[in-house]
């Protein structure tokens, strides 16, 4: 009874929202074997030879896995740079075209473990964020933690000087940029930032005081969530307006 028009629409539907998928799912495995290449370096020049045993076949396996997502897409490289890599134990398809699609499997997840790499990515981030902010893209300064994560290679006393920025309420990134900014107009560039936060507390604050029964849970926790954020950047502002305080004397 539904007309032909209308199941050849919802079929071509189904056919993009299937592509959209296998997408998401390639732009996935690209990230994770950039990722994976970085963190990775460290490793292949300093680590044990079990060390760089499991980070060469992680590393491998998120090649792998890539090339046989994105070659629907783009089949020609995909064929080209896998036959290039070294056959894994039982593979038996001389091609992609008719090797095994990657299928999702929880044994590769670690729900832990992604979290921590979020944490880490979003430290860089922030890192890069103040940089940019303060100094030039050519500069290369030193780089400090100061947080309640288990980071304890990194973590180091934070000296005068520095420019600040929050990952959430669990961290703070110090850059050093003593010497190469005027302290007194970062202090004034920063309590203005301040004064647009502090307002953006009271306002949403003012929003959580008149929560009612009638607000979906889920709103109020975003909101609670998002009042914590704020409240994190007022405490990493403070911060950065007491170091450059500091300079100024």
């Amino acid at each position: 009874k539904v007309p032909e028009h209308v199941q050849l629409s919802n079929t071509q539907k189904l056919v993009g929202l299937q592509a959209e998928l296998a997408t998401i799912d390639t732009a996935k495995a690209v990230v994770s074997t950039q990722s994976t290449g970085e963190t990775s370096k460290r490793i292949f020049y300093k680590g044990t030879p079990e060390q760089v045993a499991a980070a060469r076949a992680t590393l491998y396996t998120c090649l792998d896995t890539g090339l046989r997502l994105i070659h629907p897409f783009m089949p020609y490289i995909s064929e080209e740079l896998w036959q290039r890599l070294p056959r894994s134990a039982g593979e038996t398809a001389p091609s992609l075209v008719v090797a095994q699609y990657p299928q999702d499997s929880t044994t590769w997840r670690d729900d832990k473990l992604d979290a921590q790499m979020s944490f880490v990515k979003n430290v860089i981030h922030t890192a890069r964020s103040v940089k940019d902010t303060y100094l030039e893209s050519k500069a290369k300064p030193a780089v400090y933690l100061k947080s309640t994560e288990p980071l304890t290679d990194y973590l180091d006393d934070v000296p005068l000087g520095t420019a600040v920025g929050s990952v959430g309420e669990k961290c703070e990134v110090h850059v050093l940029v003593k010497g190469l900014v005027d302290p007194v107009q970062e202090m004034n560039r920063l309590k203005k930032k301040r004064d647009q936060v502090e307002h953006n507390v009271s306002q949403l604050k003012e929003k959580i005081d008149k929560h009612s029964e009638k607000v979906p849970e889920h709103v109020q926790l975003s909101n609670t969530q998002k009042l914590v954020g704020l409240q994190a950047e007022l405490a990493t502002i403070d911060t950065a307006i007491d170091n450059f305080s500091k300079l100024a004397l």
